[in-house]
């Protein structure tokens, strides 16, 4: 198995500056006419008169049931004869008819989303009076897709500053465009957030309900507040929980990563690390933890470790690519942190035993592993993050990755050129190395957007919105939680101080559980803005054969979306 190095990458900066601080640097923005669409367009007779046909998905004890409905491809033009299908799921009350409907979404933003209605109806506060709804987004999951299959991924090293490797990264980034136009069959331009809100808005008529509640992670405050400001009416209970600066372009909230990631890694991990060394061996101090990481970046760049498992049938190839891609993806939740260094020990080890000895030595380190032990290192070397990835990272499968670039590039304008993002990743990587180098492994640079212009969200006139954030998030920074707040009308912001997980509600914090419980079903907010107190990182432990870490969050909708999907196909 070759490990997945098609990133969606995307390089920041801050949209109302347009240059970067002390370069004397400028970029251009997208010009053009823009379609600036205020409302909803009203729905056409045929697609309210459809009966989904609802099917068991998921194993009996879930009750979950899934449906495909019929939507348009652009929603400003319903007669074109061009018709998208959407996944929706659903679970009722085991008992009753519900009084409220509660939809979901995981966030991405591209993240399959049908395991978010099993995900809901298994928070008692909702199993007894909501209708729980995930849904697949237009573009990903079971959904109708788009692709950038075959698209040149970011495989070089985005700290080398070379001129000639500086060449293939914005040569790799120019392509993204062209492949994905090519291989979406017409659907690309169309999605973006103003075509999935009214696919939501569709859903809930075709449900029968007035009012929504909504439950969005990550991405999926972006959604929620976007579907609040075209669909005011509609509003019930939301809450948005790790939040992205949806008053803001989609390059603000990108470029606050570089600091969220390196913040999380440096305050959180590796303090965490040092004081479990003795169990560990990463180091005895935060800073010799970071020195780990760093001393064996630079071996696997000087010599990859390409390894077989599993008698041969998965081949991976660990190079300064693949580490850095394990780090980050393991900052999303403190549950991930005792795999991290585990795997870090080990990838130091098989590194020293291919620099001292030979690439035989390591296989054989390899080949003495048990199966399990192997199992779950190709696992981790090919899965995708959760909720919003960082540059250059893989997020998912191929669909998912593809409708993250689009929606992200297809939403708000974004600087063009090179220049520009080359001079921003050597502006921020010296500052935050982990992720800040990458900043100019960027499609959105080169992308050739539709002439949509979305109003900007100001939350007037809604009921009040529960924002949710933990003050370390690595992928969606605080500093986004509280812009965001500060020009939110009536939005209340409750803190998880002490805490960095991203995606709080379900698990994470009783606090906050308890907080946001109230609010779903009752409806009552706090009356000011509030805090939680973390619980901390728990301390390593030695796993017993078959036990399982119950997940975080999004993990854990991730693995019902698994188990839900591929029913209607």
């Amino acid at each position: 198995m070759k490990f997945r190095t098609l990133a969606v990458a995307l390089g920041i900066s801050t949209a109302a500056l347009l240059a970067i601080p002390g370069s004397g640097a400028t970029a251009s923005l997208q010009t053009g006419p823009a379609k600036v669409q205020t409302g909803p367009n009203k729905v056409a007779k045929k697609y309210l008169d459809q009966k989904p046909a609802w099917k068991p998905c998921g194993d009996e004890e879930m009750r979950t049931f899934c449906a495909k409905i019929t939507a348009p491809r652009d929603w400003s033009n319903q007669y074109s004869g061009h018709d998208i299908q959407l996944a929706v799921s659903k679970v009722a009350p085991a008992k009753g008819k519900p009084s409220r409907v509660v939809f979901g979404n995981p966030g991405g933003p591209g993240g399959a989303g049908l395991g978010m209605a099993p995900y809901l109806a298994g928070q008692p506060a909702l199993a007894k009076n909501h209708l729980t709804v995930g849904f697949d987004p237009r573009g990903t999951g079971d959904s109708a897709n788009v692709t950038c299959e075959g698209a040149p991924g970011f495989t070089m090293d985005a700290r080398d500053r070379d001129p000639g490797n500086l060449d293939l990264i914005s040569a790799a980034a120019g392509l993204a465009a062209p492949y994905c136009a090519r291989q979406s069959r017409g659907l690309l331009p169309y999605v973006n957030t103003a075509q999935t809100v009214q696919d939501i808005d569709l859903i809930r008529q075709l449900l029968g309900f007035d009012v929504i509640d909504w439950v969005g992670y990550s991405g999926g405050t972006w959604m929620g507040a976007y579907y609040q400001t075209y669909f005011p009416s509609h509003v019930g209970r939301f809450v948005l929980d790790s939040n992205t600066d949806f008053t803001r372009p989609w390059v603000d909230t990108f470029s606050a990563q570089p600091e969220a990631f390196e913040r999380r890694f440096r305050e959180d991990f590796a303090p965490w690390a040092a004081k479990y060394d003795e169990q560990l061996k990463l180091g005895n101090s935060a800073r010799l933890v970071i020195r780990t990481y760093e001393r064996l970046r630079r071996e696997l760049k000087r010599q990859p470790a390409v390894e077989e498992f599993l008698d041969g049938s998965v081949k991976i190839s660990y190079d300064q690519n693949a580490l850095d891609n394990i780090v980050s993806g393991d900052m999303y939740t403190k549950l991930d942190f005792q795999s991290l260094a585990v795997d870090l020990a080990f990838l130091r080890d098989l590194s020293a035993a291919q620099s001292k000895g030979s690439p035989k030595a390591a296989q054989r380190k390899v080949d003495a592993l048990p199966l399990a032990r192997q199992h779950e290192l190709v696992q981790r070397a090919t899965r995708g993050t959760v909720g919003l990835t960082p540059f250059g990272r893989p997020f998912a499968d191929d669909a998912e990755n593809a409708t993250f670039t689009a929606v992200t590039c297809n939403d708000t304008e974004w600087p063009q050129g090179r220049e520009f993002g080359d001079q921003l990743s050597a502006r921020l990587g010296p500052r935050y190395p982990l992720v800040g180098w990458s900043m100019n492994e960027n499609p959105c640079y080169y992308w050739d957007r539709p002439q949509v212009q979305m109003p900007t969200p100001t939350g007037k006139g809604l009921p009040t919105t529960l924002m949710v954030q933990s003050v370390h998030d690595p992928a969606t920074n605080l500093s986004l939680a509280t812009s965001a707040h500060s020009r939110y009308a009536g939005s209340r912001l409750l803190t998880i101080t002490g805490e960095g997980d991203h995606g709080i509600y379900g698990g994470v914090n009783k606090c906050a559980d308890r907080i946001v419980n109230t609010f779903l079903t009752t409806g009552k907010a706090p009356a000011k803005d509030a805090s939680c107190k973390g619980e901390g990182i728990p301390a390593p432990t030695t796993p017993q054969p078959g036990e399982e870490i119950d997940g975080a969050p999004l993990h854990r909708i991730a693995g019902f979306t698994r188990a839900v999907s591929g029913y209607l196909r």
